[in-house]
């Protein structure tokens, strides 16, 4: 029999239930079921994990942008209004830096000294609350 330009012959095709071809043992079957029971909480162990801390991450997520919002206001403070716009000694929140609901938000200015160098202050942002984060930078008098 040709079938596009092959040929096959009928009579020396394998039968479908030949020795071959017996299929899956018992043994195989059971040593399938045992390993997949094995892996099998692992797995959910590890899902149910991932959902109970899924919670914690966002709410440390949130801690983090709300730091680093208000932190970038007082960078941009210095490159539009000059160095000397950002004062210190100072613990003042500007009202642009809000805390979402159930944190915290507190700055710290100092004027910091480095190598008899008395142009740089150091700016911390730490918000509390749900979850905690902290930003501290250096500016300069440049």
């Amino acid at each position: 029999m040709t079938f596009h330009g092959a040929s096959f012959s009928i009579r020396n095709a394998a039968p479908l239930f030949s020795k071959n071809h017996r299929g899956f043992t018992l043994i195989e079957v059971l040593i399938f079921i045992i390993v997949t029971s094995l892996i099998a909480p692992a797995l959910f162990i590890a899902f149910t994990t991932a959902q109970l801390n899924a919670p914690a991450a966002f709410e440390n997520l949130i801690a983090r942008q709300t730091a680093k919002q208000c932190m970038e206001w007082f960078i941009g403070q210095r490159r539009l209004n000059n160095y000397n716009s950002v004062s210190c000694p100072s613990t003042t929140v500007p009202s642009f830096c809000t805390a979402p609901t159930g944190y915290t938000l507190s700055v710290n200015i100092a004027c910091t000294t480095i190598n008899s160098d008395a142009n740089y202050k150091t700016i911390t942002v730490t918000v509390s609350g749900k979850s905690n984060a902290t930003l501290t930078t250096l500016i300069a008098n440049y």
